[in-house]
């Protein structure tokens, strides 16, 4: 297999994703497994309007690099794609893509649902429902 093709980085702005999923398709893998996650409305009852990403960009940034490369090597990946959007998401758009290419399925399914698994739970990158008349933020302690 050719070396890995990587793709990170936060964006703010809306999401191609089959421009990002064309960066590492390759003739050497016979599967990509593409994740986005958009904004949904309701949550838990509520009519979302938007989500507004904010992040420690620089540390972000490193986070999805490292976080590519390790399911990379973990999983024998071919190509990844680790992007997140910054800013605000308006319901139905992506703010992340998370695609995976190897040779096979297996590997790429398990390389996408791992890699967006470990992007939520460790960037540092934080997301905020915006409701009529109210907001809160999602997933911080305190």
């Amino acid at each position: 297999m050719n070396d890995p093709v990587i793709v990170t980085g936060l964006r703010d702005g809306p999401l191609d994703v089959v421009s990002l999923i064309k960066q590492i398709w390759r003739t050497d893998c016979g599967a990509v497994v593409t994740f986005e996650g958009t904004t949904r409305s309701p949550s838990e009852g509520r009519d979302v309007e938007r989500l507004e990403y904010e992040a420690y960009e620089e540390r972000a940034s490193t986070q999805l690099r490292a976080l590519a490369g390790e399911a990379v090597e973990r999983f024998g990946l071919g190509g990844v794609v680790a992007v997140h959007r910054i800013g605000v998401v308006p319901v139905g758009e992506p703010s992340v893509v998370v695609a995976c290419a190897a040779a096979h399925r297996g590997e790429a399914f398990e390389g996408a649902r791992w890699l967006i698994d470990r992007i939520k739970a460790d960037a540092a990158i934080w997301k905020k429902e915006i409701f009529a008349g109210g907001e809160r933020w999602v997933g911080v302690d305190g």
